[in-house]
């Protein structure tokens, strides 16, 4: 029998609660355990185990204890009485092999129990120089020894320095684990109780007395500074300290401050639960395995799973990271959803237990999580596979021939499919089993299918993805490898989004991450590789941007977020800058357009004025101002048709156009029928124009719309769908736009490059312009790879005038050529020599 005394110098260091664990912790490892409490002036124990005595007396559920004992021996009686009759037996688990008994100090704070510590003191002296409390003490340490034959006896000594105290620390025990804290006055008493313990004699055949100092309440880590560290060093040089891994080096065990356990006072020892795992427990059995060394093998074990099984649960109830700082889409499992040590029953096998389960919003068993040795592991995947419907196995599985816990994560298809280990470290999360069919593969298809349903929940996930495929940076070990084909069929798949809530929020979110430093960024700003970020806002919310439906990219570019919030405007750049050879940057343009305003302001005009005239506010309103838009108006062409047809003497004023046209353009455009056929008759009649019938640009407020009636109805005369068609004719707007507003680089921008005037149907387009647009509208569709939009390109231009299908004859020709004719027309030059200007054949 192994006698361990637990001491402490001063109370309120957590010493009761250690022993109450360290006993359970024991029993539950199937050894006979004994817990005595000899801490007669403050006794607590029975407390901590669980067996609070009856105050009122009217059910008593502690009567004896090691007090009455002491009293009933101290009288003289020639039979001691039953030990029995002062222990209680105190229930583990079922299934455990071991058993615990507490001798408690008596039923405290009942008034019997002081009655009987006053006898004690009368009767039986432990200061006595006859010894008769010393031989009492060893009778009884002698007959639990002998009669119950316990693998270890358990001591709660006596706080301070007392008789009693130094007689279960000297002479009673072979370990004594002394508690404190970190203060000189508890290292100071400490100390000198640990001296006294090293030169007190030993009984015959006794061990010198192996001594444990633990510093207990720790809420920071060291040993502190001064004395107190000089002190709290000595106590490990007299005693057994933790070992660092440094040769010779020692360290107090420390059993940091739990603000749960510690003041709950929970007991948790043996525990197989994750729930109860943190910091203490985890201290706990470090302690133990040093304390009990015979156990250490177990104790280790235990620690293992524990943490294991803890680490699980902790991954399963936190929201992820991505692999780049993006945080990932998919809600963590909540706590009602997760059940701890469950014996799972089943027809025809005996029940077996899992460490965690997760179920599902309709209690559906979704997770199954084992912690098992690495020989058990085919035994218990044969017996998940066969007699559980759980969708995924974790198996924790701990190696024989080293420390390490290996995770392995199996999933299938089906209810009742064959279980196959994947290749992914986290466990799944609820909305995972929603979407995936396999849970180990996480197929692509059916995250875009998930999006094209409208779950907006998806889409980060989505790109987080596309991002991963993207990072090529030569570091396979740490990062996956260049992946181009799953990136592109991810682009594919965002780009064929039908829902334009679903498409804004595609757009929000790329811009968002493209926009934001992330983790990645830095590790290429170390690697000089290019960022992540950067790489994200081209080649994934570029092309997004114009093969989304055009209603998405025009409600982001004028929805702001906030006050001063601006949108990604690297769509526009990428058609400037990539595609026409120019430069684009619309805050700077506002903002020197600011500056050319505020040159005019007269001399003896106020600072603050001037000043105003550049605040952030109006920069960032001249950009909105200039946002495109949907326009439920008629255009201008059918406006001024409803004119002319009233009056066919009109002046071509916009101003002078009457109601009654007006009345007529928004009837024609309500009956879809009448439209048509008005809309036939332009394609027929080869004035099917982008310009005022389309949309429209117009130059003076750099504005550009879309007539989205127009395109709805003109859509089925052409064979083609409409949202393909608005897509073509924003790229066409946009175009224009670009050459009008961009600069090129010397700073100026387009002055004369626009489409027809709105305010009158004399102005014609110039032949030259619309070439040019057409042409770099074809090359960025091209850049663009969607065969839906250069089909409806070629569908829309084939309908249109000669000088929207020249980019036939002109598509041949460098795009650098072109890039030079587009800023002489810039400059309106009269004379481009574009090439292809002669007449078609």
């Amino acid at each position: 029998m192994q006698t361990i005394a637990f001491y402490s110098y001063k109370g309120g260091v957590g010493r009761s609660l250690l022993v109450a664990n360290a006993a359970r912790f024991l029993g539950m490892l199937g050894k006979g355990v004994v817990a005595l409490d000899l801490d007669f002036e403050a006794p607590g124990l029975h407390y901590k185990l669980g067996r609070a005595p009856d105050i009122d007396g009217k059910s008593p559920s502690l009567t004896g204890g090691a007090v009455p004992y002491l009293v009933a021996t101290a009288k003289g009686a020639k039979n001691p009485p039953p030990l029995q009759d002062h222990m209680v037996q105190l229930a583990l688990p079922e299934g455990t092999k071991g058993w615990l008994r507490l001798m408690p100090a008596g039923p405290a704070p009942r008034r019997e129990y002081w009655v009987a510590l006053k006898q004690l003191r009368e009767r039986l002296r432990f200061d006595d120089p006859s010894g008769k409390g010393l031989a009492a003490l060893l009778d009884l340490h002698a007959r639990i020894r002998d009669e119950l034959q316990p693998d270890y006896l358990l001591i709660d000594a006596r706080t301070g320095v007392t008789e009693l105290g130094g007689l279960a620390t000297t002479a009673l025990a072979d370990c004594v684990v002394c508690l404190l804290v970190r203060n000189q006055e508890s290292v100071d008493g400490t100390l000198s109780i640990v001296r006294a313990l090293k030169a007190a004699p030993r009984l015959p055949g006794l061990s010198p007395v192996r001594v444990v100092p633990v510093l207990a309440r720790a809420t920071e880590s060291g040993t502190g500074e001064g004395r107190t560290a000089e002190g709290i060093e000595q106590l490990v040089k007299m005693g057994e300290g933790r070992d660092t891994g440094e040769k010779g080096k020692l360290k107090p065990f420390v059993l940091p401050h739990d603000s749960v356990l510690g003041v709950t006072e929970k007991v948790v020892g043996g525990e197989q639960k994750a729930s109860t795992f943190s910091p203490l427990h985890q201290a706990y059995l470090e302690l133990f395995e040093h304390v009990f060394p015979q156990e250490r093998k177990e104790a280790d074990q235990v620690l293992r799973h524990l943490g294991s099984v803890a680490r699980l649960r902790e991954s399963l109830r936190e929201r992820r990271r991505r692999r780049f700082g993006s945080w990932g889409a998919f809600a963590p499992w909540e706590d009602s959803a997760i059940e701890e040590g469950v014996l799972l029953k089943s027809r025809g096998t005996a029940a077996r237990y899992a460490d965690l389960v997760c179920r599902g919003r309709g209690g559906d068993l979704l997770v199954v999580a084992e912690f098992i040795p690495e020989s058990k592991e085919s035994e218990a995947l044969e017996h998940w596979k066969e007699h559980s419907p759980a969708r995924c196995v974790i198996l924790l599985c701990q190696q024989s021939k080293s420390e390490s816990v290996n995770r392995r994560i199996y999933c299938r298809s089906g209810r009742w499919g064959d279980l196959r280990v994947t290749q992914r470290y986290d466990p799944p999360l609820p909305k995972e089993f929603d979407i995936f069919s396999d849970l180990g593969k996480q197929s692509i298809e059916e995250m875009l299918d998930a999006v094209h349903r409208g779950d907006e929940e998806m889409v980060p996930e989505v790109i987080s993805r596309w991002q991963e495929c993207m990072a090529a940076v030569g570091m396979p070990e740490r990062h996956p490898p260049w992946r181009p084909v799953e990136a592109r069929k991810i682009l594919d798949g965002l780009a064929a989004a039908e829902k334009i809530e679903t498409a804004v929020r595609i757009l929000q979110h790329t811009a968002r991450i493209s926009s934001r430093k992330s983790e990645f960024d830095e590790f290429a700003e170390r690697h000089g590789v290019s960022g992540l970020a950067a790489l994200t806002e081209h080649e994934l919310f570029a092309p997004l941007f114009w093969r989304l439906p055009a209603e998405a990219a025009i409600r982001y570019l004028g929805e702001p977020d906030s006050p001063f919030w601006t949108p990604c405007v690297a769509g526009y750049r990428f058609l400037a800058e990539d595609v026409m050879g120019l430069r684009y940057d619309p805050l700077r343009s506002a903002l020197k357009e600011a500056d050319f305003l505020a040159a005019q302001v007269p001399a003896d005009r106020a600072e603050g004025d001037d000043e105003g005239e550049r605040s952030p506010h109006r920069i960032h309103q001249q950009f909105y101002d200039r946002c495109p838009v949907l326009c439920e108006d008629p255009p201008p062409l059918l406006l001024w048709d409803q004119q002319l047809r009233k009056d066919e003497y009109w002046s071509g004023e916009s101003v002078r156009i009457s109601e009654e046209a007006h009345d007529a353009a928004k009837k024609l455009i309500a009956a879809a029928p009448v439209l048509r056929a008005w809309l036939r008759e332009k394609v027929t009649g080869g004035a099917l124009v982008t310009g005022n019938l389309l949309g429209r640009y117009d130059p003076s407020a750099c504005r550009l719309a879309l007539y989205p009636a127009i395109l709805d109805a003109l859509a089925p005369l052409l064979g083609i769908q409409p949202r393909p068609l608005k897509s073509v004719v924003f790229i066409q707007l946009s175009v224009h736009a670009m050459a009008h507003q961009a600069r090129d680089l010397d700073g100026q921008p387009g002055f004369g490059f626009a489409l027809a005037s709105t305010a009158s149907p004399f102005q014609r387009e110039s032949p030259g312009y619309i070439a040019l647009s057409q042409y770099f509208a074809c090359r960025l569709i091209e850049r663009l790879g969607d065969s839906n939009l250069m089909g409806a390109f070629e569908k829309l231009s084939d309908k249109q005038p000669e000088p929207y299908r020249r980019w036939r004859r002109m598509r041949h020709i460098p795009v650098e050529q072109m890039r030079t004719a587009l800023l002489r027309a810039r400059l309106a030059e009269a004379a481009l020599g574009l090439p292809g200007a002669e007449p078609e054949g």
